[in-house]
C-alpha cells in the first residue's frame, strides 16, 4: 500500500494562485476577486495548520569543557519536553545496554552534551543560566534552566568564558519515560575550570571519588612542568595497562597515570584490580581511558595526583 503524503503549503499557494489566474482571464475582474479570496482563505489555513517547530541555535562559541566532578539536576524541562525527546531519540545508540556491567551511574538513562549559557539579567531572574543540548549537527535546544542558587554560583564564571567566545560544556543524562528530566555532570565552580586540556573533548570516566597513586616520587620533574609554580592543578590524565615492576605482586596487572603522555605513577595492586576491567570497557566504548585529577602540593613529600574516578 503506498503511503499518503499531505501537499506542502507552498505547493497549495502556488495551485490557488495559478487557478486565480485562470479565473481572472476567463471571468475578467470578478475572477480576479474570487481568485484572491481563495488565495487568502489557503493561507490562513496553511498558517493555522502548521506546529510550530522546535528551533535549533547553533553553538558558535568554542567549546570549553568544564570539570564533571559534581551532579546537579536543572528545572524547566517540562516547557522543553519536544526538545529533549529529539535529543534522546537521536542518542538512543548510546542507551545502556543491559548485557554490559555498569560504568557508574553514567549508564543510567541516555547520554548528551550540554552546554551553559548565561542570560542577560532581567529575562528570569538577575543570574539565568541557560542549559541547551547539542544535536548531532552542532545546533543546540533548549532543554531547561539551572536552579536560581546553582546559577548564582556559576553566573560569573560563565559569563567570564561568554566575554573570551567560550561556552562551558560538560555531559548531561535524559532521565525518565514519559516526562523527561536532565542531569548535568558538573563540577564545583571553585575547580570548575580544567587547566589542561590537550587530550581534547574525549569523554572522562565519571569523577566520583578521589583515589591516590604510588610511585609519584619518581617522577617529580613531569608534574613540576604541568603546574608551572601553581597547585592545585586540575588536569585530565591518561589510564593505560602496566605490569607492576617490584615488590610482593611484581608482574601483575595494574594501571599507570600518564600527563601529557608521560607517566606520573601507578595505581596499587588493590585499587588496579578494582578499576582494571572497568578501564578496559571505557576504553573500548570511547577510545581512551581518561579522567580527571587534581595535582596538589603536599610540602615536603612533594606534587600528588588525586584521580577523580568511579565510585
Amino acid at each position: 500500500m503506498q503511503q499518503r503524503t499531505e501537499p506542502s503549503p507552498a505547493a497549495v499557494l502556488i495551485a490557488v494562485a495559478v487557478l486565480a489566474l485562470v479565473l481572472t482571464v476567463a471571468f475578467g475582474p470578478l475572477g480576479f476577486v474570487i481568485g484572491l479570496a481563495l488565495f487568502a482563505l489557503m493561507f490562513v489555513g496553511t498558517k493555522k495548520g502548521s506546529v510550530e517547530p522546535i528551533v535549533p541555535t547553533r553553538t558558535r562559541s568554542r567549546i570549553r569543557r568544564l570539570s564533571t566532578a559534581g551532579r546537579v539536576a536543572i528545572v524547566g524541562e517540562a516547557h522543553h519536553q519536544d526538545a529533549i525527546t529529539e535529543v534522546a531519540r537521536n542518542n538512543s545508540a548510546f542507551a545502556l545496554d543491559p548485557a554490559v556491567p555498569s560504568l557508574g551511574s553514567l549508564d543510567v538513562g541516555i547520554p548528551a552534551t550540554a552546554v551553559l549559557v548565561p542570560e542577560p539579567a532581567g529575562r528570569h531572574d538577575e543570574h539565568a543560566v541557560r542549559v541547551d543540548l547539542l544535536r548531532g549537527d552542532g545546533s543546540a535546544v533548549t532543554a531547561g534552566y539551572l536552579r536560581t542558587d546553582h546559577a548564582y554560583t556559576y553566573y560569573p564564571l560563565l559569563l567570564q568564558l561568554a566575554e573570551r567566545g567560550e561556552v562551558g560544556s560538560c555531559p548531561a543524562r535524559i532521565m525518565g519515560q514519559r516526562y523527561l528530566g536532565v542531569h548535568l555532570h558538573l563540577g564545583d565552580a571553585r575547580l570548575l575550570l580544567l587547566d589542561h586540556e590537550a587530550l581534547g573533548t574525549a569523554p572522562t570516566l565519571p569523577a566520583e571519588k578521589q583515589i591516590g597513586i604510588t610511585d609519584e616520587e619518581a617522577h617529580q620533574y613531569v608534574l613540576h612542568r604541568v603546574v608551572n609554580g601553581r597547585t592545585p592543578v586540575h588536569v585530565i590524565a591518561e589510564l593505560r595497562d602496566c605490569r607492576i615492576a617490584k615488590g610482593t605482586h611484581t608482574g601483575e596487572h595494574t594501571l599507570e597515570v600518564l600527563l601529557e603522555g608521560e607517566r606520573i605513577g601507578q595505581l596499587s595492586h588493590t585499587t588496579g584490580l578494582r578499576y582494571y576491567e572497568m578501564v578496559q570497557r571505557w576504553r573500548a566504548r570511547t577510545g581512551r581511558a581518561l579522567c580527571e585529577a587534581i595535582i596538589v602540593n603536599e610540602g615536603t613529600r612533594g606534587l600528588h595526583a588525586k584521580l577523580l574516578l568511579p565510585r
